[in-house]
Formats: structure tokens, C-alpha cells, sequence
């Protein structure tokens, strides 16, 4: 094929009735590329809950204050709750709980995904915040309110934070390789 006769073709292609894919088929392949291309928040929500819970169990194992622990050592949460005091110490674990799972939530969602959760002003962040500190209460958990207020501000500040820095070095990254 010609470069000359490019346009030519492509008009002929467009027109005959042969090469034109079924109605299903069409509209198979475009709600396809449509869920691709914006999925649906209850989608993302759920993927992103799925990995918060899973990264969220795994760190309560090295945290000693669920008695979940396999280490049982309370030496660096007494050094950081006699440092900086109680609520300094709750806004960090809140940090570190959500914010693990927002580092593995910017490697292992699709861009798109990504890209969802950042048109909503990450409120993903606020649910998934809340819904933790329900199921610590849920499990038996004593919760005060101005520690669990203080707990929730690490925790969405540490899910925005490290989704936002792991996103960015995941799409620098791509770029170089």
C-alpha cells in the first residue's frame, strides 16, 4: 500500500460493509476499553481495601499494641510514646498502618486506578481510615476519642502521603526503563 493511496483505503475500509465487526462484538470491545479505562470506584475501592487489610495485618504483626504481635517487644513503642508523647505516638502508627498499605496500593493498582482514587481528593483514604479504627473497636480495641482522632490524621496523611511519593517514583521510573 501506497502512502498516496493511505486516505483512499482507509475510506474504502470504513465504508465496506465486509470488514465492519458485529454490533456485539463492537460494543463488547468498547465497554471493554471503557472499564479499562475508568473503572468503577467500588472496583478500586475494593482492590484498595484488599491491600490495606492484607499489608495492614501484616504490620499489627510487629506492632505490640493488639497483642498480635510475633515479636511481643515493647521498647520502641514505649520510646516513642514517652518521647513524644501519646498522641504524637498514635498519628505515627496511624501512619505507618494506612501509609504500608498506600505504598504497595501505588505498585500493585493500574494506573487508572491510581488515577480514580486521586479524582475523589483521596476520600478513599478517609474511608479506609475510618472503617480501620471501626474494625480495631469491632476486635475489642479500647478507643479514646482524641488518641483514634489523632490516629485517623497519621493515618490519611500517611495514605495520601506515600501513595502520592510512590506514585510519582513508580511513573519516574517507567519512564526510564
Amino acid at each position: 500500500m501506497s502512502k498516496l493511496n493511505t486516505g483512499k483505503d482507509f475510506t474504502d475500509f470504513k465504508t465496506s460493509n465486509e470488514n465492519r465487526p458485529e454490533t456485539i462484538l463492537r460494543a463488547r470491545v468498547l465497554d471493554f476499553v471503557k472499564n479499562e479505562l475508568n473503572p468503577s470506584h467500588t472496583l478500586v475501592f475494593t482492590k484498595l481495601l484488599c491491600i490495606q487489610a492484607f499489608v495492614g495485618t501484616l504490620t499489627l504483626l510487629f506492632c505490640p499494641q493488639f497483642d498480635m504481635s510475633l515479636t511481643n517487644n515493647y521498647d520502641l513503642f514505649h520510646f516513642f510514646h514517652h518521647k513524644f508523647g501519646a498522641l504524637a505516638c498514635m498519628s505515627l502508627c496511624g501512619f505507618i498502618f494506612i501509609g504500608s498499605g498506600a505504598i504497595f496500593a501505588a505498585y500493585l493498582l493500574k494506573v487508572e486506578e491510581i488515577y480514580k482514587i486521586k479524582q475523589t481528593n483521596n476520600l478513599y483514604y478517609f474511608a479506609i481510615s475510618g472503617l480501620s479504627i471501626l474494625t480495631f473497636l469491632v476486635l475489642g480495641a479500647d478507643i479514646y476519642l482524641d488518641l483514634a482522632a489523632m490516629w485517623f490524621l497519621g493515618a490519611v496523611v500517611g495514605g495520601i502521603l506515600m501513595l502520592n511519593i510512590n506514585k510519582s517514583i513508580r511513573f519516574n521510573l517507567s519512564r526510564m526503563a
